[in-house]
């Protein structure tokens, strides 16, 4: 570390002699404020100590500081392992018998609550991942989020691959756009399911799902060891329908039948138990059954009108950890009449 020279004693007349700056070594291109940050931060010295180094006030250092915070140069967070001691993380893990639960405090309105549940999610995330295991991905407004949070990492042996088929709907929250994202920052392989994840009879979906592409996709997929998903409602503004997933209509047939939620593309019951009708048969992608074979599964999700499905979820053992917000999980752990 550079550092500047010691100030001389004070003058005889009490004056004190100017105190020069330290140059900012050439790592951080003369830049003080990234050299402010890294002093601060990566080598933990006071706002005093960096003040004489950069012959300046600590009210500048501080404002420094808060500068960096703003241009994104330094990110601080939260530990997800603390987030999990909080009270309302232990109940819900204790309800869904969950190996790790993640209850974010409530926020403002500056962030939306699934942004700041996705964000959330990514931290966990990223102490899971590392090469060699294989990342089923769902999709959602969560499931976009977190993997837009997710750093950039060098992971170029893991493998991410697609859970459901594609849709023509909202390509902002589609299975391939997160796929890719979440393959993009961490320097993994991307494999997508290459065939639509509701075709329009059953006689497609078997013979789509006889194609070499397909099967050999479908065999990777069946590797997966860590899963990352979402949860939806059944009301009409659920994500599956508003996403262009499936039809509005369709939803009327499984409701009848007991259906709280959707879990990448599936209906479940107020157990997580699957619920199946016609549209099944036309579905492309993992079945609930095989969605909660793999080992590790990660639900992230919020909000009033998924707090049936995510009891749901919990109830079934679908998830082993949950990533929510507070005022999701009060609404959970209250119990009914929700479902």
């Amino acid at each position: 570390m550079v550092r500047g020279k010691r100030p001389q004693s004070p003058a005889r007349d009490g004056a004190r002699p100017r105190r020069r700056p330290a140059t900012p070594p050439t790592e951080f291109d003369q830049d003080p404020l990234v050299w402010a940050a890294w002093l601060y931060y990566e080598e933990g010295l006071t706002q005093e100590a960096v003040a004489r180094l950069l012959a300046t006030s600590r009210a500048s250092v501080i404002a420094l500081l808060q500068d960096a915070r703003t241009r994104n140069i330094v990110s601080i967070s939260v530990s997800p392992r603390h987030l999990q001691s909080v009270s309302l993380s232990r109940e819900l893990a204790a309800f869904g018998d969950l190996a790790g639960c993640i209850v974010i405090p409530d926020g403002s309105d500056r962030m939306a609550a699934h942004e700041r549940v996705g964000q959330a999610g990514a931290r966990l995330l990223t102490e899971m991942l590392r090469n060699d295991r294989v990342l089923g991905v769902s999709w959602g407004l969560t499931v976009l989020a977190l993997s837009n949070a997710l750093p950039k990492l060098d992971l170029p042996r893991l493998t991410v691959v697609q859970v459901t088929g594609s849709f023509v709907g909202t390509y902002e929250m589609s299975a391939e756009l997160c796929t890719s994202n979440i393959a993009s920052r961490t320097g993994g392989r991307c494999v997508y399911l290459h065939a639509p994840g509701l075709v329009s009879q059953p006689r497609a979906r078997d013979i789509l799902m006889r194609e070499p592409t397909l099967v050999e996709e479908f065999r990777i997929l069946r590797t997966a060891d860590l899963l990352v998903f979402g949860v939806g409602g059944v009301g009409p503004a659920s994500t599956a329908f508003v996403s262009g997933y499936m039809p509005h209509g369709e939803a009327a047939a499984y409701v009848a039948r007991g259906a709280v939620g959707v879990v990448a593309g599936r209906f479940i019951d107020r157990d997580g138990r699957a619920v199946i009708d016609r549209l099944d048969r036309r579905m492309i992608g993992l079945e609930v059954a095989e969605l909660a074979a793999i080992p590790t599964r990660v639900c992230v999700a919020c909000g009033r009108d998924k707090v049936a499905a995510l009891r749901a979820v919990l109830r079934g053992r679908l998830a082993t950890h949950l990533v929510t917000d507070a005022r999701t999980a009060r609404r959970i752990l209250a119990g009914p009449p929700d479902g």
